[in-house]
C-alpha cells in the first residue's frame, strides 16, 4: 500500500509513487494507492491499480479522519508493506501498520525538509540517491536502516497518458522542465542563456513548468529584449515528446536529492548541462554522461552551452554520452530494487 498526502500532478515524490505503484502491479503484485486529490487515479486503475481516495490529514480532526480511513482500509486489503512517501503519511501509516502488522518503509525525496525526520519511522528508509543516503547519515538516520534506491523515470507508464497540446517546441533549443520556484534557479538558466544569445541568435530557451516565479521571470525576459527567444510554456503531464525534440536540457536546481527529469532527458537523448548538487553527479555518471557546472554560477553554464550550440558534434557527442546507459534509469529497475527492499525487511 503506497500513501501520499495528496497526487497532484507536477510533484516528483507523486510520479516516483505512481510509476511504481503501476510497475508493482504489472509484476503481479497486489497493489492499493491511498491519497487524496489524485491527478492519475485513471492511469493506476488501468494498471490494476487499487485507488482509495483517504481524506487529507489538513489539521487535527482531519489527521483523525484520515488516520481512521486508513485504518479501516488497512484491515480490508492487509498489505504485508505500507509504503509512505510524505511525512504526514509517514506519521498516520506508523500506528496503523503496528496495528495491523505491516512493515512501514518511507522514502524520503527531500532530505533538506525540516519534518524529513519523521521518515525515520519506517523500518527500512529509502533515499533517493547515494548523495541523498549520506545526507540522512548526516542528519541523524541510523546508517544499517538508510539504503538508496537511485530514482528512474525511462519508459514510466504516464508515457502512455494523452499528449498535452502545450505546442511544438521552438528550435533549435534549451530545454529547462521543472517547477518555476527558487530552489530550482530558472532564472539562472535564463541568464546563461541570455549571455550566449548575441552569437547564437536563432536559438532558443523554452520553459517548461509552473511555479510562483513565472511571472517576474517573464518580465526579466521582457527587460532583456529575449521575449521572441524565450519561451514560457506551462506545465505538461507528459514530457517525453519535447525532450524527445530538444537539442539540449538544462537544470540548474540549488538542491535536488535526484531529479526525475534529468534522467528522462537522458533516456530522450539531450546533451544535458545541470547543477552539481545532490543526486543530479549519480543521475549523470559523474559528468561522463551529461555536463556539470557548479550551482548559482550562470555564466558556467553559459561556457557549456556556448560549446554546444557552436558545435554540431560536440552536440551530437553529448546526446549520444547522455543515452549510453540511460536503461539503468527505467522504472523497471527502481521497481525490482525496491522489491529487493520489500524482502529485505518481511
Amino acid at each position: 500500500m503506497h500513501v501520499l498526502k495528496h497526487a497532484v500532478r507536477g510533484n516528483g515524490h507523486v510520479h516516483v509513487a505512481v510509476d511504481l505503484a503501476c510497475a508493482q502491479a504489472d509484476a503481479g503484485h497486489d497493489v492499493t494507492f491511498a491519497s487524496a486529490r489524485g491527478s492519475y487515479d485513471d492511469l493506476l486503475r488501468e494498471h490494476g491499480v487499487r485507488v482509495v481516495d483517504v481524506p487529507e490529514a489538513t489539521g487535527g480532526p482531519a489527521a483523525v479522519r484520515s488516520g481512521w480511513a486508513l485504518l479501516r482500509l488497512a484491515h480490508r486489503t492487509r498489505p504485508e508493506i505500507m509504503h509512505a512517501h510524505m511525512m504526514s503519511s509517514a506519521v498516520l501509516a506508523y500506528p496503523v501498520a503496528k496495528v495491523t502488522g505491516a512493515v512501514l518503509v518511507t522514502t524520503v525525496h527531500n532530505s533538506f525538509d525540516a519534518h524529513s525526520n519523521l521518515m525515520r519511522l519506517g523500518k527500512v528508509v529509502v533515499a533517493v540517491s547515494e548523495a541523498e543516503r549520506q545526507a540522512l547519515i548526516t542528519k541523524g538516520f541510523p546508517p544499517r536502516k538508510v539504503v538508496a534506491v537511485l530514482n528512474g523515470a525511462a519508459r514510466s507508464p504516464r508515457e502512455s497518458l494523452p499528449l498535452d497540446d502545450i505546442g511544438p517546441l521552438a528550435r533549435p533549443c534549451v530545454l529547462s522542465l521543472s517547477g518555476i520556484h527558487p530552489r530550482k534557479a530558472v532564472g539562472d538558466i535564463i541568464s546563461a542563456f541570455a549571455e550566449v544569445h548575441p552569437e547564437f541568435p536563432d536559438w532558443h530557451l523554452n520553459v517548461v513548468g509552473w511555479g510562483p516565479e513565472r511571472e517576474a521571470l517573464e518580465a526579466r525576459v521582457a527587460d532583456l529584449s529575449l521575449t521572441d527567444s524565450v519561451h514560457f510554456m506551462g506545465s505538461t503531464l507528459t514530457p517525453k515528446p519535447l525532450l524527445e525534440a530538444a537539442d539540449v536540457f538544462a537544470s540548474a536546481s540549488l538542491a535536488d536529492p535526484c531529479p526525475l527529469t534529468t534522467t528522462e532527458a537522458r533516456a530522450a537523448g539531450c546533451a544535458i548541462v545541470a547543477t552539481s548538487v545532490g543526486g543530479v553527479p549519480e543521475v549523470l555518471d559523474r559528468g561522463r554522461a551529461g555536463q556539470l557546472v557548479p550551482p548559482q554560477d550562470p555564466p558556467a553554464m553559459a561556457a557549456a552551452f556556448r560549446r554546444l550550440m557552436g558545435d554540431p558534434a560536440e552536440l551530437a557527442a553529448w546526446q549520444d554520452r547522455a543515452r549510453k546507459g540511460s536503461e539503468y534509469l527505467t522504472v523497471e529497475r527502481v521497481a525490482a530494487d525496491y522489491e529487493q527492499v520489500y524482502r529485505s525487511v518481511l
